[in-house]
């Protein structure tokens, strides 16, 4: 019996995207995930019958999943890579610094994994997965979660490894703090306090699978595209979000450099984002009885930030497990 509360995520780090690889790594904190075989299927249709169909065809075979679980300090470095790219990190242990930023003028050495997907005897993998999209978000009270939209080459059945758990951090929302700072200025050099509610960072690659004649009905390579960004906040409306509101009613753009900045002892966690104000701003909604706001960003390169979103991880870790 295959039973969905026992269902585990493990990965393992491609060195040739879509040429499978065992795990390596149990995902920690999952809450949800789902790995779906996409079959593409062609229903032939002919004059002659008034059948739906004489004849179907198998066109194309892929994957796709979704995958929700609690931010860790140590397995954000999975979703920063599948969405950013690989990097190294610098410095030495305990603490390891892992630097990231969307692309700009080239494509990043993407980083594609093989994902093991089980539950007893439910136990399937998808090689050449990558992360398309990654959504970072954050409630007052609560703690981060990550959210991951899957792509892959290839699901079959596997024989999974057998990998024990590891210890992570979890980020909290106790651990957030939150910069505003003007568009040519330093990003970090203003908090602003007692104000977010509640943050959610998309961040989408637009990564996509590719076919080709080529005498395979899985796809032989990906493809990359503009990224595309949305930070979405929810302010308490003191005096720090009427600034954002009193801006936006004069006839000029309402840019900022937003981080996101979390920390606990050694370990740190950094969203960098800078965003112009869009689609006006919702007046009012409410919290416990106190006036709220809701604002949308849209990504903007900044030549101060010298990008439109960065982000950063210190933790013990020299690898990427």
């Amino acid at each position: 019996m295959a039973v969905t509360a026992l269902r585990t995520i493990q990965l393992g780090r491609e060195t040739t995207w879509g040429t499978a690889v065992a795990a390596t790594a149990k995902l920690m904190a999952v809450s949800d995930a789902t790995i779906t075989p996409v079959d593409e299927t062609l229903m032939v249709k002919e004059i002659s019958s008034l059948a739906p169909s004489l004849r179907a065809v198998q066109a194309e075979q892929s994957g796709k999943g979704k995958i929700k679980a609690t931010l860790s300090y140590e397995d954000a470095l999975f979703y920063l890579h599948g969405v950013f790219g690989q990097v190294t990190p610098t410095g030495g242990g305990p603490s390891y610094t892992w630097s990231y930023a969307a692309p700009l003028a080239s494509t990043p050495t993407a980083q594609s994994y093989t994902v093991e997907f089980y539950s007893g005897t439910a136990a399937y993998q998808m090689s050449g997965t990558l992360f398309s999209k990654v959504t970072f978000k954050c409630q007052a009270g609560g703690v981060w979660q990550v959210d991951a939209d899957l792509i892959g080459k290839t699901v079959s059945i596997v024989s999974p490894a057998s990998l024990a758990d590891r210890s992570v951090n979890i980020v909290r929302a106790a651990d957030t703090t939150i910069y505003l700072d003007a568009w040519s200025g330093t990003i970090g050099a203003t908090e602003m306090e007692a104000t977010l509610i509640s943050a959610e960072l998309v961040i989408d690659s637009h990564k996509h699978l590719k076919a080709f004649l080529s005498g395979s009905l899985n796809p032989v390579a990906f493809g990359n595209d503009r990224y595309d960004g949305v930070l979405k906040m929810t302010l308490e409306f003191n005096s720090n979000a009427k600034s954002l509101v009193d801006a936006l009613l004069t006839p000029a753009l309402v840019q900022r450099q937003i981080r996101l900045a979390a920390a606990s002892g050694s370990l740190s966690m950094t969203l960098d984002f800078a965003g112009t104000l869009s689609n006006g701003v919702e007046l009012f909604s409410d919290r416990d009885g106190n006036v709220t706001v809701e604002t949308t960003w849209n990504g903007t390169y900044n030549s101060a930030l010298a990008n439109w979103c960065r982000a950063g991880v210190v933790n013990n870790l020299s690898v990427l497990p």
